[in-house]
């Protein structure tokens, strides 16, 4: 059984949160998506960005406003909000207290498309 314990794992800052990356996972699991628990600090935002692949944030604690592209709504616990790939987004942390945590994955990456096509390809071959 592979357990990966919060305890024992130190996030990074990254993207303007603390971040622990939980997949891929080295040695355990090399999925086509990613994911990473994330943790923005009282009164902070992430840094607005913007990349090639689809995301979404499902929020587990707290409340922020979320910004994506020229839209912007309050969102908290238990909310879901897609991000569709290549978007301008951004969340803050409207508590001047508590942290406001999200899970996040993302997929459909060139290199995770790349991979997906040579799986079927071989696989196709057999």
């Amino acid at each position: 059984m592979n357990i990966s314990r919060t305890s024992e794992a130190a996030p990074s800052y990254e993207y303007g949160c603390d971040l622990r990356r939980l997949y891929p996972w080295a040695d355990v699991a090399n999925p086509l998506w990613g994911s990473a628990h994330c943790s923005v600090r009282p009164g902070e935002a992430t840094e607005p960005h913007s990349h090639d692949e689809d995301e979404t944030f499902i929020i587990t604690h707290g409340k922020g406003l979320m910004s994506v592209d020229d839209e912007t709504a309050m969102v908290g616990k238990g909310d879901v909000i897609f991000l569709p790939r290549n978007c301008r987004h951004t969340i803050r942390n409207e508590s001047n207290e508590g942290t406001l945590e999200f899970l996040t994955i993302w997929w459909g990456s060139p290199e995770a498309n790349a991979r997906m096509i040579d799986m079927v390809t071989s696989m196709t071959r057999a």
